[in-house]
């Protein structure tokens, strides 16, 4: 039988002779163009789970998407869905956590860009990735942004799709969704021309309405919220319905003839191939450089190929990373320029409906935004798939498991793994427990999720049947969506 998959690497190696530790390393094709690559160190210890992308690969594409495709969406944990519902509900093949965000808020703080729209503007100047069809890379972006009635003068805009502080003038896009508040203010519904919502741009817009008690406001497409507190509310005050306002955006930072896309995050890591970890520079504290987390990092090749990392820590099988330890892993991957993420209970890594690393906090973090992968899936396969695995398996030692399809052994290079709770899993196939309880593992191959539960017991014995009875067959894996 001719299987999917060609290729799994699982190698031992050192990156410098004496002086790296040792490297177990597998790596699984996913689709045409993306790699899926798990590192174990077992000497810090740290596990490293890693997509690589070929950006030039016809079909394939990396988008940064808002949780539920808007700031506020109903449905969500205050904007939040976990990486794992979002991949799900736009049926990408993997995703991973995006940029930090405002728990309260639901928005990213730093700049987004989806497919050339502006969604974001960043609260403060903080490292950037963007890509675009041709080329990728990081930037240090800042926006600005101005309105001018007809007839009046210009006026600072302080913040687009970003909670709007005291004495501020915000603009709220059908990105926002709902515009929320409290406290005194004012808000404008404006009717906007044909111009996209670019990172630079001009906008005819007209006023509709003004809105003096508006604490919840829908922003439908082709529409603009105008919201203003303190000092700022007077300019709303004074405009009229009807009147045109020109509104001018700027942002700096990428050439946008040549970037689609943009994710925020920060610090630098990797700048022209050498460590490069600006985090003071940045408003970062010292302890979130030079202690150890779990750290999500994106960061591009010398070839032009992307990769997204995610890294476990806050655990006994991984302690996580510092962020120049965090820049020496993307560049053992070959990065030249790489950028941190937002990381902690944020880091996720779901691929193809397996979560394949450890979320810190125990379950995935509903998080604000994230990077999804789109592209051709791989072939599904008739038949019965299965994977047998014993009922229990004790604490001291590792076992084994394995999927079958109509009965034949399927090559462990066609399987994505995933565990959590009672044991971790590597990409051989191989449990391994950490204590007492269940396990709740994934496995995807040939288009299929299969599901189940095992039992993590101190020992394990030998359970005696009598002649009578039917010895009991290995459990089985059910099959998902």
């Amino acid at each position: 039988m001719r299987l999917r998959f060609s290729l799994c690497l699982l190698a031992s190696i050192a990156i410098a002779s004496g002086q790296a530790p040792k490297l177990q390393i597998w790596e699984k094709p996913v689709t045409p163009g993306l790699v899926y690559r798990m590192e174990i160190d077992t000497e810090t210890p740290l596990i490293v789970h890693a997509l690589r992308f070929s950006q030039r690969t016809p079909g394939l594409k990396v988008i940064p998407e808002l949780a539920g495709h808007t700031i506020n969406e109903d449905g969500t944990v205050k904007g939040r869905l976990t990486p794992a519902q979002m991949a799900s509900q736009n049926s990408a093949i993997a995703a991973i956590n995006g940029d930090f965000f405002s728990f309260t808020q639901g928005a990213p703080i730093g700049l987004m860009v989806r497919e050339g729209e502006l969604l974001t503007t960043p609260i403060r100047a903080r490292a950037t990735f963007g890509w675009g069809p041709q080329t990728s890379g990081i930037g240090q972006c800042t926006s600005t942004a101005s309105i001018t009635p007809e007839g009046g003068n210009l006026s600072q805009v302080d913040e687009i799709n970003q909670p709007c502080g005291p004495n501020q003038l915000a603009i709220y896009t059908a990105a926002e969704g709902t515009a929320s508040i409290a406290g005194p203010h004012i808000t404008a519904m404006l009717t906007l021309g044909s111009a996209p919502w670019a990172p630079s741009t001009v906008l005819q817009a007209t006023l509709d309405s003004v809105l003096p008690d508006a604490t919840e406001t829908k922003v439908p497409e082709g529409k603009a919220l105008l919201m203003a507190t303190g000092d700022k509310m007077a300019l709303i005050s004074s405009l009229q319905p009807g009147q045109k306002i020109t509104i001018q955006v700027q942002t700096l930072g990428f050439d946008w003839e040549k970037m689609e896309n943009v994710i925020g995050g920060g610090p630098v890591l990797l700048k022209d191939g050498k460590v490069s970890v600006d985090a003071e520079e940045e408003g970062f504290p010292a302890s979130f450089s030079a202690k150890r987390h779990p750290r999500t990092a994106i960061g591009k090749t010398a070839d032009g190929d992307i990769w997204m990392v995610a890294i476990d820590g806050r655990q006994e099988i991984s302690a996580g990373a510092t962020l120049e330890e965090t820049a020496k892993v993307m560049l053992r991957l070959g990065c030249v320029d790489a950028v941190n993420l937002d990381g902690g209970g944020s880091t996720c890594l779901n691929l193809l409906g397996v979560t394949v690393n450890r979320p810190s906090d125990g379950v995935e973090r509903p998080v604000s935004n994230g990077l999804l992968v789109f592209g051709p899936r791989m072939a599904h396969y008739d038949g019965e798939l299965k994977v047998i695995v014993p009922p229990q398996i004790p604490l001291l030692g590792k076992s084994s498991v394995h999927l079958t399809l109509n009965g034949e052994t399927v090559p462990n290079s066609d399987v994505i793994w995933g565990a959590q709770g009672a044991a971790w899993i590597d990409q051989g196939g191989e449990l391994h427990p950490l204590e007492i309880g269940k396990i709740k593992l994934k496995a995807y191959a040939y288009g299929k999720v299969l599901t189940a539960e095992i039992s993590v017991m101190e020992k394990v014995s030998a359970t005696k049947t009598k002649p009578s009875k039917r010895k009991k067959a290995p459990r089985t894996l059910r099959t998902g969506d």
